[in-house]
């Protein structure tokens, strides 16, 4: 059985963005086909549909962020067994892996469709949409299941350093669910039900693809679906690792979900502004997460491979290519926002709303990027559990004390808003921090 591709050998910048490219491209694609969504929504189902679905992206992400977090445990585990070459264990953590992905798939999907109208109910969603929010959200966690399965099998082939068969897999379910998005919508009118129909059979689809190339792969990351390939160790290296990812990425979401809340409490029109805002906030993710995972996977294969003093050189690289390309992203979007706004919604004041976003969260959004790839590092020099409780402090518990004290005095757009750039300013110094202490004695005890 063949190796897998060689990240570490060669220019680090260079593997970096032969990794990243696809990763990037991914991101690209997924975006613009959410984007298309929105477009298709605001013009062709209504205001109220715009904002019945947006109001549902804190519970969505709550989850599927959740269920991405848990599958970087995949990720760092088989990336340190193919740095060490401890190809003995790598059948077995693939399986124990793809195992994973469909368990806790399933659980979100049971959670979301009995519990989708009590959460939107915690999120004070307005009575004028929320009917068609728990309709959306009921159907959208269908496909549960199959982001868990696309989410573990693209991590574990990122791992062995194939970003580009991922990006593939989610070009083409992306087409499929912006042409089923329009036939049901527009041909169909399903309104909202068609949005999340076509979103559960493109993401089922993407799941075929991703698990059928682990099981056709022909190298050391083949998926053999076999019961004895089930690994209680792997399972738990899995966890152990994922869980404290995913406690995280599920402490950014909760806090969005607070902040939506109070982003709630301005009206349906304003969700609606801030909903197609956020589609076109978006792209700024092009770098905001290729480039995290790009840390994560080359500091596990390098911590594998005990070549600890290439970790500091991958991490400047990343925040510079990362930071840079998403800042200028940022301010692009910032500068045109008014015309990207225009092609989501007619309405003046959606317009007017939405900009404020684009001024006060997606201009700096840079700041979660740089904050996503140093806490990634110290993931893959192995410490889980202390970035999550960092973060638990500088971005949950801030902006649950900063919406609960000084937004109540100063109840604008403008002030919630804030709350998003100076968590990130917070959490990153003192992840940086955490990180030159981990290198640190990571160097003096190697």
């Amino acid at each position: 059985m063949r190796e897998t591709n060689d990240i570490l050998s060669g220019s680090i910048l260079k593997n970096i963005l032969k990794f990243v490219w696809p990763l990037m491209l991914a991101n690209i694609l997924q975006i613009t086909f959410n984007f298309a969504d929105v477009m298709v929504i605001g013009n062709f189902v209504s205001q109220h549909g715009l904002a019945a679905v947006g109001t549902t992206n804190p519970i969505i992400i709550f989850f599927t962020w959740g269920l991405y977090g848990l599958s970087m445990g995949a990720n760092v585990l088989i990336s340190r067994m193919i740095g060490a070459r401890d190809h003995s264990r790598i059948k077995k953590a693939v399986f124990t892996g793809v195992l994973i992905g469909l368990i806790f798939g399933l659980g979100i999907t049971v959670l979301g469709i009995v519990f989708a109208r009590v959460m939107l109910q915690m999120l004070s969603t307005p009575a004028d949409i929320i009917d068609d929010a728990v309709l959306y959200l009921r159907i959208y966690f269908l496909c549960g299941i199959a982001i868990g399965l696309y989410d573990f099998s693209s991590a574990i082939l990122r791992a062995s350093g194939d970003s580009k068969n991922p990006t593939i897999f989610l070009g083409i379910s992306g087409v499929i669910n912006v042409l089923l998005n329009m036939f049901f919508v527009i041909v169909l009118k399903m309104s909202v039900a068609g949005v999340a129909a076509a979103t559960v059979i493109s993401q089922t689809l993407a799941a075929f693809m991703s698990v059928g190339k682990l099981i056709r792969e022909e190298s050391i990351i083949h998926l053999e679906i076999r019961k004895e390939n089930y690994d209680p160790q792997s399972f738990k290296d899995i966890l152990s690792i994922g869980i404290p990812s995913a406690l995280q990425n599920q402490l950014f979401s909760f806090s969005n979900m607070i902040i939506q809340t109070s982003l709630n409490s301005f009206g349906s029109t304003f969700v609606a502004a801030n909903t197609a805002a956020n589609a076109i906030e978006e792209y700024v993710y092009v770098f905001v997460d290729a480039f995290p995972q790009a840390s994560l996977t080359f500091t596990s294969q390098m911590y594998g491979a005990k070549r600890y003093k290439d970790i500091k050189k991958l991490l400047i690289i990343n925040l510079l290519l990362g930071g840079i390309g998403a800042f200028l992203i940022g301010l692009v979007i910032m500068l045109n926002g008014e015309y990207l706004l225009g092609l989501l919604s007619e309405e003046a004041e959606v317009i007017s709303l939405g900009l404020i976003r684009l001024r006060y969260v997606t201009l700096f959004l840079f700041m979660n990027g740089l904050l996503d790839v140093v806490v990634n590092s110290i993931r893959g020099m192995g410490l889980s559990n202390l970035p999550t409780i960092i973060t638990l402090f500088g971005v949950c518990g801030f902006r649950i004390l900063y919406i609960y004290t000084f937004f109540q005095s100063h109840h604008t757009p403008e002030v919630l808003y804030l709350c998003f750039p100076l968590s990130w300013l917070i959490t990153t110094i003192m992840q940086l921090i955490i990180w030159i202490q981990v290198y640190h004695r990571l160097i003096e005890e190697n």
